[in-house]
């Protein structure tokens, strides 16, 4: 006869997620399973776990006979299994780890065998040690027990093992209540097969994404010209509420990055169904990136104070020791940011790990005001949500590796052709990292950004197929100033065969291009003209400016502005002249 799922009342459940969650804080075990058994059942069944890795969990039941259970029974006590090859009865519970190590608790209720305790795989890799890790297991243990009391859970007719470290009443009666974890454990009575069980399907992160809204209701807080700097606060952050820190990044003089627009609308979403699902104060999100420090994302129902955002900071600085705080920038987006701002302090917060590769380290954090820790079910509801903006990271992530490989194949070509054409290396790379930055700037969407970026390396590259003795005159006559005027569409001849993924080839073609529709080569206007290719000529038209080339004299940082705000209208599209100048003013005043 199948038995039935264990039925706790909310509280008890919330309140035995809430001890186990200590297993993390007190004795750096990356996960936890708490095991108990109903009265007069000779199962075990789960009733709370943490940090089993996505699309795995551990199992739903432990029968009676198992051989854990019966080595369990034989210890009495805290055992260590830090080579589990010879322990074939933790199969089951090794999902998701290629060298599991496990500290096994009993939990006795006034003298009675009611739960078991399983902790996994130590922070960074280290080996659990009886000696230094059971006296904490032991007082999480009695503070499970003392919660069982208080809920007046009792054991029925079983074999009575002493534990002193227990002592108490035994309760009667056990409350009823809906059955909170029955996605947890949906088949009781059996061990999982070893094997990880299929993710639940879901509907993928797909094409039109609502927008986020309009820009303005984003909030940036540690950006010069946002809101002021950071301020010292008269509390010392909770470090305690996990014990997980990221590795040391690939690239340790990362600069300072962006969150590409699509990302941010698709964190919005998300973040807001979760405020919709459950009562949270604010949802943030940090992205890892090898080669930038990026903003934390931060969504709230009502604008967050100041001492809150640094709250947020201060969790985040904690699981990323690698950053230093005054690197850290926070974006926030608020639904109703014409209400009073919230204040005080966060009192619970709950951390998620998304995506732990080489790549990508992706921390989601959940927090509340009220001292209230979250239930198993809105626990469930957040990893849901969670799998899926992971699953958008990564393909993100994905994307972004592929946009470095044409980033390399398109250095290399300026590579060979250093030696006919020395200037147009050093020129395009420059040309490159400001026509990123303004394509950020102006909030292009990430394709378009990356599109920018492969084209202003390789705007001038037609240049190689001309006469490089040509080039290096100081005057040209007409037919050759026709010739090198012709470069944008021999730069199409070059490239045709790479098969760029975006319109690369066309942003390069309009680069000449005017606003006033006097360009070169096919005299197109205003916003006939790629996006791309209005960046790539200003930024062009800026770096020939300062740099001297053209054999001029170099122009001053506000010349060159003035020059370029003098042909807003006519050569450069306005709105790019507007961005362009916000940008390099903001630049000037970093530096």
């Amino acid at each position: 006869m199948p038995v039935s799922p264990p039925i706790l009342g909310e509280a008890l459940a919330n309140r035995c997620s809430q001890v186990l969650y200590r297993c993390l804080e007190e004795v750096g075990s990356t996960k936890g399973a708490l095991y108990l058994r109903l009265p007069d059942q000779p199962a075990f069944d789960v009733v709370s776990f943490y940090g089993w890795p996505r699309g795995t969990r551990p199992p739903v039941s432990i029968p009676e006979g198992h051989p854990l259970l019966v080595r369990a029974q034989r210890e009495r006590r805290s055992f260590v299994v830090n080579d589990a090859t010879e322990s074939p009865e933790l199969a089951a519970f090794g999902q998701g780890g290629e060298w599991p190590r496990y500290l096994i608790t009993p939990v006795y209720l006034q003298g009675e065998w009611v739960g078991l305790l399983i902790q996994r795989d130590r922070i960074k890799g280290g080996t659990f040690e009886a000696e230094r890790d059971e006296p904490p297991t032991v007082a999480i243990c009695g503070d499970l027990a003392a919660a069982l009391k208080e809920f007046r859970f009792y054991g029925g007719t079983r074999t009575a093992h002493p534990h002193p470290a227990v002592p108490g009443v035994v309760p009667e009666g056990l409350p009823t209540a809906a059955d909170i974890i029955e996605d947890v454990a949906p088949v009781p009575g059996r061990l999982l097969p070893s094997v990880p069980p299929a993710v639940p399907a879901m509907r993928a992160p797909g094409q039109g994404i609502p927008s986020a809204g309009p820009a303005h209701q984003e909030r940036l807080y540690g950006f010069p010209g946002g809101q002021d700097a950071y301020a010292a606060l008269p509390w010392e952050a909770d470090r305690t509420l996990s014990g997980w820190v990221a590795p040391p990044p690939l690239n340790p003089d990362r600069q300072r990055g962006m969150v590409p627009p699509e990302q941010r609308a698709f964190f919005w979403e998300i973040a807001g169904l979760i405020s919709q699902i459950l009562p949270a104060s604010a949802v943030a999100l940090w992205i890892e990136d090898p080669e930038e420090i990026r903003p934390i994302l931060a969504f709230s129902t009502l604008p967050l104070s100041q001492d809150l955002q640094q709250q947020i900071l201060a969790h985040a600085t904690f699981h990323l020791p690698a950053v230093q705080e005054p690197d850290l920038r926070l974006i926030s987006r608020t639904e109703m940011p014409e209400v009073p701002e919230l204040a005080g302090a966060f009192a619970t917060y709950l951390p998620l790990l998304l995506n732990e590769t080489p790549h990508g380290h992706d921390l989601l954090m959940v927090f509340r005001l009220e001292d209230h820790s979250f239930s198993l079910s809105e626990i469930e509801a957040i990893q849901q949500l969670s799998r899926i903006l992971a699953l958008h990271l990564q393909e993100a992530r994905l994307h972004e590796r592929y946009h470095h490989a044409f980033l390399s194949v398109s250095h290399r070509i300026l590579q060979s052709g250093e030696s006919r054409v020395p200037s147009l290396r050093p020129h395009s790379l420059a040309t490159a990292r400001l026509a990123r930055d303004l394509a950020l700037r102006l909030e292009l969407p990430s394709e378009e950004v990356e599109a920018v970026s492969i084209a202003a390396i390789l705007h001038d590259v037609g240049l190689l197929l001309l006469d490089p003795q040509m080039l290096a005159k100081p005057e040209l006559s007409p037919e050759e100033v026709k010739k090198v005027r012709s470069h944008p569409e021999l730069a199409g001849v070059f490239l045709k065969d790479l098969r760029f993924p975006f319109d690369v080839v066309r942003m390069i073609r309009h680069h000449h291009e005017r606003w006033d529709g006097l360009g070169y080569p096919d005299r197109l206007r205003e916003t006939a003209i790629p996006i791309g290719s209005r960046i790539i000529g200003l930024i062009e038209a800026y770096e020939v400016m300062t740099s001297g080339k053209s054999y001029r004299q170099p122009h001053g940082f506000r010349q060159a502005l003035a020059e370029i705000r003098n042909e807003s209208g006519s050569q450069f599209d306005p709105s790019v002249v507007d961005a362009f100048c916000e940008l390099m003013t903001r630049k000037d005043d970093r530096a």
